[in-house]
């Protein structure tokens, strides 16, 4: 068994890594959205949502199996790796034809045309460069976990910057379609960095016969993966095909900023999970004491955060353009949920780490189907503020569900 690395090390490499990445993620955000405004962004996020609620099944969640493979047994990485490509490309070929098919029947015409583009991004560049960085992590190399996070994040800042620079010297309106084309280029770029940093520093994949255990298990990772998907990001798909694009433009940039907040929050689980799932091996308790200290650095982050975003507010439209005026709203009505994410996140990476994934998967699900349900009681009458309530409602059960499972 590895000596574990060190937890302070480890989180602050993802953190200086993140912040880098965010710089350059708010950069691209500020950036496509002021290119493309809040219409075509809508459109954009919302099939974006749809292809990332399904590309979670695309690696059958071999991402997560090889963080627990690696971080109890270095050896096993060559035929985790390659078990996981395989996976991953038959499992685009599924996911695209899927896609397709549900963007048939719920996107209009010109919406499913983005659909190809998007899932050769996120579904298997995008999940390569995710695979290669759970790698990296099993192997407590945070370093490179948190280069790959902000290699993504400085290449489509980088195609958005041409992108913005090519319309302005044109005087060309970018639509969707337009920035779907070179989305996926830059996914490529990073892929190729990412499959040969992995092969430089850990060795080649081996390609063997797929162990039964890790496919249920790893099914469990998928179906918690695209939960987390759903409750996030499928109310941006029910305000599209509800074509409510300005809604879904202005909703979705405030979520985007949401997300950034809550980077930080990721990064100290991302640091965390290989101790989580070597405590979880020894027993419950550990990785629960584990998840508390933690907690002792997250609430109060949760809890600043939430009251910077609600006071700087109104300083989107400023960033984004004009036609995100409507954002100012949204962000204060989402501005609880990177609290209301640490609390899930630590009682959930806990039981992750210390017993069947199923537990935390069940809640997860159980939150997703809520959400669904939530968001068609309320988009049609209350618009992007019932996604919002349906958001927060969501996050609170799953707050609480995670804390009586892993109790």
């Amino acid at each position: 068994m590895p000596e574990p690395g060190s937890l302070r090390r480890n989180t602050l490499w993802m953190i200086s890594g993140n912040g880098v990445s965010l710089a350059f993620q708010a950069a691209y955000f500020i950036l496509i959205g002021r290119t493309l405004g809040s219409h075509e962004y809508g459109a954009f996020v919302g099939v974006v949502a749809l292809v990332n609620v399904l590309s979670q099944f695309s690696s059958v969640g071999m991402e997560m199996i090889l963080v627990r493979n690696i971080s109890r047994a270095r050896d096993s990485f060559a035929c985790t790796w390659g078990n996981a490509l395989q996976i991953s490309v038959y499992g685009f070929a599924a996911l695209l034809i899927l896609a397709m098919l549900i963007g048939h029947f719920t996107l209009k015409p010109e919406l499913l045309r983005l659909v190809p583009y998007i899932a050769l991004s996120d579904a298997l560049l995008g999940k390569i460069v995710q695979l290669a960085s759970r790698a990296f992590q099993g192997a407590d190399m945070l370093n490179w976990t948190a280069r790959l996070a902000a290699f993504t994040n400085i290449i489509r800042a980088v195609a958005a910057l041409g992108l913005f620079f090519f319309a302005k010297f044109v005087h060309l309106h970018a639509n969707a379609l337009l920035w779907t084309r070179i989305y996926w280029l830059s996914s490529l770029v990073t892929a190729t960095i990412a499959f040969g940093a992995v092969t430089k520093l850990q060795g080649w994949p081996r390609f063997s016969s797929i162990r039964l255990r890790d496919l249920t298990e790893g099914f469990s990772f998928a179906l918690s993966s695209s939960s987390i998907s759903v409750y996030n990001d499928i109310d941006k798909t029910f305000l599209v095909s509800a074509g409510q694009l300005y809604a879904a433009g202005i909703y979705s940039a405030a979520y985007r900023i949401i997300d950034v907040a809550s980077v930080p929050i990721y990064a100290i689980y991302a640091a965390a999970a290989p101790r989580f799932f070597r405590d979880g091996e020894r027993s419950v308790k550990e990785a629960l004491a584990l998840a508390n200290r933690l907690l002792r650095r997250t609430v109060p982050y949760g809890m600043g955060i939430a009251l910077l975003l609600c006071i700087a507010a109104p300083l989107l439209p400023n960033l984004f353009g004009a036609s995100f005026r409507g954002s100012v709203e949204a962000l204060r009505w989402l501005c609880l949920l990177p609290l209301m994410r640490g609390l899930h996140y630590a009682w959930g990476t806990a039981i992750t780490g210390s017993s069947s994934q199923w537990y935390r998967t069940t809640t997860q699900l159980t939150a997703a189907g809520l959400n669904v349900l939530l968001d068609i009681a309320l988009i049609a009458r209350w618009s992007w503020r019932g996604a919002a309530a349906a958001s927060l409602l969501t996050d609170a059960a799953l707050v609480a569900m995670s804390l009586v499972v892993v109790l």
